[in-house]
């Protein structure tokens, strides 16, 4: 497993700026934890579900190749240690109804 986290500085409401993500031996999300501004969490895979959320390609060897799906704004990723992301894992408050389910 590794262990990535990263920053997103942007000017968009709806995107997270901080994104933890846990890789499997092929470089897969497995689980990931976001971040946003507003103040809510969301996390996803593992016993919390919603694997259809997780980024389907591997991620890149470097992580300085790594980058958001809009390139707006600056990105970077850095390797992480198993003990941070499962603290933030274990604090992050699950939303199972996901970002929508704030308008309902």
């Amino acid at each position: 497993m590794r262990y990535v986290l990263a920053e997103w500085n942007h000017e968009l409401d709806d995107e997270p700026y901080l994104i933890y993500s846990e890789l499997d031996g092929g470089h897969r999300e497995t689980r990931r934890v976001e971040f946003y501004r507003n103040g809510i969490t969301f996390s996803y895979g593992g016993e919390r579900g919603n694997e259809g959320t997780l980024t389907p390609e591997p991620f890149p060897e470097d992580l300085r190749d790594l980058r958001p799906e809009n390139g707006e704004g600056d990105y970077t990723a850095r390797e992480i240690s198993p003990g941070l992301f499962y603290e933030i894992w274990n604090q992050a408050q699950e939303r199972p109804d996901g970002f929508m389910g704030m308008f309902f």
